[in-house]
């Protein structure tokens, strides 16, 4: 866990969790509905493989997991929910990106940038029927914007340690 004097490991985290949470939420989904197995286990006195010793160590373990995840998908939505329409597409196009880039596995400068500035022009010309640039150094401002607000939520949820 990442301790809450760490601002450079909380961004990354926060950034992580912003672009991922669609996943998050359908590991969260699974995790919720193998609950059930996470009950008690009949132990008839055979050794049953060379797995951890402690059964109700790893069950507390996972239903940690659930938690943290529960409360950072709680955080990114909140966030979300702050964000005016523009910043809902930047936001849209920069997850568009991310699934993008991890598909090609591209390396060096932000990759994401030229993405989500082509894509995001041409949305707002057609919404509203304007050009419009958007700047590499704006783009990455709003990113940062949206990971701090992510970050003073997280804190208030408890998703970083003391």
């Amino acid at each position: 866990m990442i301790k809450i004097t760490d601002t450079k490991g909380q961004n990354k985290k926060a950034l992580h969790m912003i672009l991922h949470v669609n996943e998050i939420c359908e590991q969260y989904t699974t995790a919720m509905n193998n609950i059930s197995y996470l009950g008690a286990q009949n132990l008839d006195g055979m050794p049953h493989g060379t797995g951890v010793g402690n059964p109700t160590q790893q069950r507390a373990l996972k239903l940690t997991d659930i938690e943290s995840k529960k409360n950072w998908i709680m955080a990114v939505e909140q966030m979300e929910s702050t964000l005016t329409e523009n910043q809902k597409e930047f936001l849209r196009l920069r997850r568009l990106a991310e699934q993008n880039a991890e598909r090609s596995c591209v390396r060096g400068r932000p990759a994401w940038v030229v993405f989500v500035q082509t894509r995001y022009n041409d949305w707002y010309n057609n919404r509203y029927g304007k050009e419009v640039f958007v700047s590499e150094i704006t783009l990455k401002q709003w990113q940062a914007m949206i990971v701090d607000k992510t970050v003073r939520i997280a804190i208030y949820n408890g998703c970083f340690d003391f």
